[in-house]
């Protein structure tokens, strides 16, 4: 059910946004779709389990908006939290889902573009999170800001490579901080 859900919601921005292009009158062969996996690492940089280097996972879905300068992209990821934790404590990870919206190459006139966004993490806690603990875990969800600096490399006409640095607030009760550094590759339609 959920990733129905999920995948209606994802649908949903795209029909929205390709028929935007068309009300500017771009013509159809500047816009694009992508998507784009790959993984690297992540490490807090406050919070628990800060200074360890965990591995880290993502993928995104992305549409190039008109004119070429701004791109919307909607991204699942995982940080695979093994260092620094502690053992029996079951699910580790920060899961997260979100978006956000890239300024791109041609906007800023650099080799690198930027984003800026918002994603809903998850990670488990024990039931009654944060105030009383009622025995057990449950997964609680809050939503944070995330910035990022990114740089993609067309191959041909629909293969892409990219890297990315980004750096995420998670605001449980202890504050998390985490940075991700990422490489991948994507398929450009």
């Amino acid at each position: 059910m959920c990733a129905a859900r999920n995948a209606l919601q994802k649908s949903a921005v795209l029909g929205l946004l390709l028929p935007l292009s068309a009300a500017f009158g771009a013509e159809p062969a500047a816009e694009h779709i992508s998507l784009w996996g790959g993984g690297g690492v992540g490490a807090m940089l406050a919070g628990e389990g800060a200074v360890f280097v965990n591995g880290h996972k993502m993928g995104m879905l992305s549409a190039t908006l008109p004119g070429q300068k701004f791109r919307v992209r909607l991204m699942k990821g995982s940080l695979e939290r093994t260092e620094g934790i502690q053992s029996g404590t079951g699910d580790n990870d920060v899961d997260y889902q979100g978006f956000d919206v890239v300024v791109t190459e041609e906007a800023t006139h650099l080799p690198v573009a930027f984003a800026i966004g918002a994603a809903r993490y998850e990670e488990a806690f024990h039931r009654g999170y944060p105030d009383q603990d009622l025995g057990g875990s449950a997964f609680v969800h809050r939503w944070g800001p995330h910035v990022s600096v990114l740089r993609s490399w067309e191959f041909g006409r629909f293969a892409q490579a990219w890297a990315e640095l980004d750096l995420h607030y998670i605001p449980y009760d202890t504050r998390q901080v985490v940075l991700f550094l990422d490489v991948g590759v994507g398929l450009r339609l």
